[in-house]
């Protein structure tokens, strides 16, 4: 940035930049789908975990600027990520520090901006996108003016939004100090396991899967696999770094418990609920699983399929009183979310 440093004043326009750069280089691929993630996952995921990120932040009086930044950076180059190796026997290929190893995923050849000649230009294929990410964020910042020490901080915070394995006790040590770089940790990792947006995402994986092998849409079939997924995500709780990050968490993962213990119920009267309840909010996320977009199908169900079947409700005879309970589920589950979104704690 010419003319100096920039000032805390500066921020706003230098993230609202950024935030364009990130959106630019996510769209620079052209495959929709890569493992767990699909095209408009990883915008929409950064940007929760910016909002995440600060929350939980505030609460742990941590370095919110440089803090905010890393989040808004920190997956700069997660699209090179390609497919998970594995070895003959299946099991994932992981490094000396126990992270999963990728094959490089390269961008569209007529698609370039500065993250791509900066990755090309220093030789970052084949890192972790913790690391890579890292040295373009940093990179990127001393473009922009700031100094040495802020770009140093900003890098580290990146690098820590990975944990590394328990084998390496020095790395270990440089991770439990660095907390905004724990908290980025607890943000990405809370974001893609536990709450409700975690169970969005499972939706768009599970259903994407589903397609795949038998050709079709189950929804009582996804229904009856909920509980497996959410024993499953109870071994993330104490990866938790921070007080605050583990209350989040168990918050979190307490609510879709919660959620789970509704949909159950709603199982006794599948078809009512599956037109106005969680389980027909669950079934339209299940029609957008190809490349869903959650700011996109968030307003959908706010501003159609909510709607719609509020007036439904007034063709209902007998069942308007079941139909009204069923639907008021519907809109707590589109609130609950909408503030997870958010960022709120």
């Amino acid at each position: 940035m010419p003319g100096g440093i920039p000032s805390r004043s500066d921020d706003a326009r230098i993230l609202k930049e950024l935030e364009e750069l990130v959106k630019e280089t996510f769209l620079l691929w052209d495959e929709k789908r890569v493992g767990f993630s699909w095209r408009h996952y990883y915008l929409n995921h950064t940007q929760r975990v910016r909002m995440l990120s600060l929350s939980i932040g505030k609460d742990e009086k941590a370095d919110l600027r440089k803090l905010e930044y890393a989040a808004l950076l920190h997956d700069i180059t997660k699209r090179y990520d390609g497919k998970i190796l594995t070895d003959k026997d299946g099991k994932r290929v992981v490094d000396e520090d126990g992270f999963w190893r990728n094959e490089v995923l390269l961008p569209n050849p007529n698609k370039s901006n500065i993250v791509i000649e900066l990755y090309e230009k220093h030789n970052q294929a084949g890192e972790i996108h913790n690391i890579s990410g890292a040295f373009i964020a940093g990179m990127i910042l001393k473009e922009y003016g700031f100094p040495k020490d802020f770009c140093n901080g900003v890098s580290s915070i990146i690098i820590g939004h990975l944990k590394p394995g328990d084998s390496n006790t020095e790395k270990m040590r440089e991770f439990n100090s660095n907390l905004e770089g724990r908290i980025l940790y607890e943000a990405d990792t809370i974001d893609s396991n536990l709450g409700m947006v975690a169970f969005f995402r499972n939706i768009g994986i599970h259903t994407y899967y589903m397609v795949e092998r038998t050709g079709g849409i189950d929804l009582k079939a996804y229904v009856e696999g909920i509980p497996r997924w959410l024993n499953m995500k109870e071994d993330f709780l104490p990866r938790m770094q921070t007080d605050t990050g583990r209350k989040v968490g168990e918050a979190r993962q307490r609510r879709n418990w919660e959620i789970w213990t509704q949909i159950e119920k709603e199982k006794d009267d599948f078809e009512l609920n599956e037109t106005y309840g969680i389980l027909g909010v669950v079934k339209y996320l299940m029609g957008c699983y190809d490349d869903p977009d959650l700011s996109e199908q968030m307003a959908y169900l706010e501003n159609e399929w909510i709607q719609k079947r509020k007036v439904m409700l007034n063709s209902e005879n007998s069942r308007r009183e079941a139909a009204e309970q069923s639907l008021k589920r519907a809109v707590s589950f589109h609130s609950l979310l909408d503030k997870e979104i958010q960022g709120e704690i």
